[in-house]
């Protein structure tokens, strides 16, 4: 009998450890540091039931992006050593055959070059460049389909005179030709970017109350130092408004570019976990006054909706852009903290009311949940989309604000309402539902908030 015992412990023992088991990732430039290729080792699965995903869509992009366009030279490799060509399928994955064979390996190359040439938005496209390359991770990284929720092992190689940095763990000593990552999950892995090559230039701000980093590639001159205490004034007054930091460490990372084409678009900047990009036009005059906006408006981003969300912005969907109902919320809520508590800047209001009063009847007419799903796909492509979700969305928190004060006598105000909303997804761990989102922020204000609610869920009158 104890000998059964052993055995079955022994046995759950193992099943337990493979489940446990990591996935890893290499990522291997090519000789001519225009491409990469990708290298997934994994456990075992028959060949017929693999199935390597190519993302179309990432956390905040609320665009579909061919990345499948891309990818050149699948293979998968059985455990026994053999070749097994990728299929592309009907979708933005790649399978392996019908086949039972036990497969461990696939890998692929990705043209970074051709990238940057096809992406006309830099928001979306890796980049590749006389001692740089610049990847974002959703871009270069697939997965295999049922392993997104593993623990990873990431090696980076590269030219041994490059240097390698990555948001995952910024520093300003960085390893040269290789280094390694721990990483939770997939959606971590990819949340991150990858800047390689001699041109990377990092600085840390020792003044800042987290380990905060400013990352460049720049084909010109560039003052780090007015990034570096912006990004610092940005934090440090973000940190006091909501009465934390939820980061464990930040990265502004800046790229100052050659356009490619006068049809490229170097002006849309995106938000991560625990980073930004930025993209910048060096054909253009650079504002540095209007730089404040934008990081300030980006690092506010750490908290909503990174850290609290609607429904469809997490588990995200990889492989379509999913239909997201918040976006007024995610970006126009972050607005209004940003540009109004933050920064004071009093003639946004008149500016957001234009946007909504020029826009054509097929935004108008639509209410705000129809319009953010409009969004999901089209919020970049027509950015008059955008512009009234944010504005849609800054106006209600305005909105918002001025009646909580007005019913609190002052008390309470717009701020305790989102930090109802935080401190809500802190606790339940999950996207909050389109119908809880009132009621959290009216418990949280100790103001029922349903008339300013009910007001703004209606197409402008």
């Amino acid at each position: 009998m104890r000998r059964i015992i052993f055995l079955f412990s022994f046995i759950i023992s193992i099943s337990n450890l493979k489940a446990q088991q990591k996935v890893s990732y290499l990522l291997d430039t090519q000789a001519d540091l225009n491409k990469v290729t990708i290298q997934i080792t994994f456990d075992g699965l028959l060949s017929s039931d693999a199935h390597l995903v190519i993302p179309r869509s990432a956390p905040g992009t609320y665009i579909l992006t061919n990345y499948i366009a891309f990818v050149d030279d699948v293979v998968g490799y059985t455990d026994v050593g053999e070749r097994l060509p990728g299929i592309i399928g009907d979708g933005s994955f790649f399978s392996f055959g019908e086949g039972n064979d036990l497969l461990n390996k696939v890998s692929y190359t990705i043209d970074i070059q051709k990238m940057e040439i096809d992406l006309l938005d830099a928001s979306t496209s890796s980049k590749a460049r006389k001692d740089y390359m610049g990847l974002f991770g959703y871009s270069v990284f697939g997965f295999i389909e049922g392993m997104e929720t593993k623990a990873i092992n990431l090696m980076i190689n590269t030219d041994s005179s490059w240097p390698i940095f990555s948001t995952l763990r910024p520093d300003t000593k960085r390893q040269y030709g290789t280094d390694s990552y721990e990483v939770e999950n997939y959606a971590e892995l990819v949340d991150a970017q990858y800047l390689l090559g001699k041109a990377v230039q990092v600085i840390r701000v020792e003044e800042a109350p987290i380990p905060l980093f400013v990352a460049s590639f720049a084909e010109t001159t560039v003052d780090l130092e007015d990034i570096m205490n912006k990004g610092l004034l940005s934090l440090e007054k973000l940190a006091d408004y909501f009465g934390y930091i939820p980061m464990p460490h930040y990265t502004l990372v800046y790229e100052f570019l050659n356009p490619i084409s006068a049809r490229h678009d170097y002006g849309f900047n995106m938000e991560h976990l625990n980073s930004m990009t930025a993209h910048r036009d060096i054909s253009q005059e650079y504002d540095t006054n209007r730089e404040i906006g934008s990081i300030t408006h980006h690092i506010a981003h750490s908290w909503v909706p990174l850290r609290s969300w609607g429904e469809g912005y997490r588990p995200f969907a990889w492989q379509v852009a999913p239909l997201i109902e918040t976006i007024w919320l995610n970006e126009g809520f972050i607005w209004y903290v940003s540009f109004q508590q933050i920064l004071s800047d009093e003639g946004r209001l008149n500016w957001w009311k234009s946007n909504i009063d020029n826009a054509p009847d097929y935004i108008k007419n639509k209410n705000l949940k129809e319009l953010s799903l409009l969004g999901s796909t089209q919020y970049a492509s027509d950015f008059r989309i955008g512009k009234n979700l944010f504005s849609r969305g800054a106006l209600m928190a305005y909105d918002l604000n001025d009646f909580i004060q007005k019913e609190t006598n002052g008390k309470k105000s717009f701020k305790d309402a989102i930090l109802g909303l935080l401190n809500w997804s802190k606790d339940n761990q999950r996207a909050f539902k389109y119908n809880e989102i009132e009621s959290i922020m009216s418990k949280a204000s100790g103001v029922d908030l349903s008339p300013i609610w009910n007001k703004w869920q209606n197409a402008p009158e």
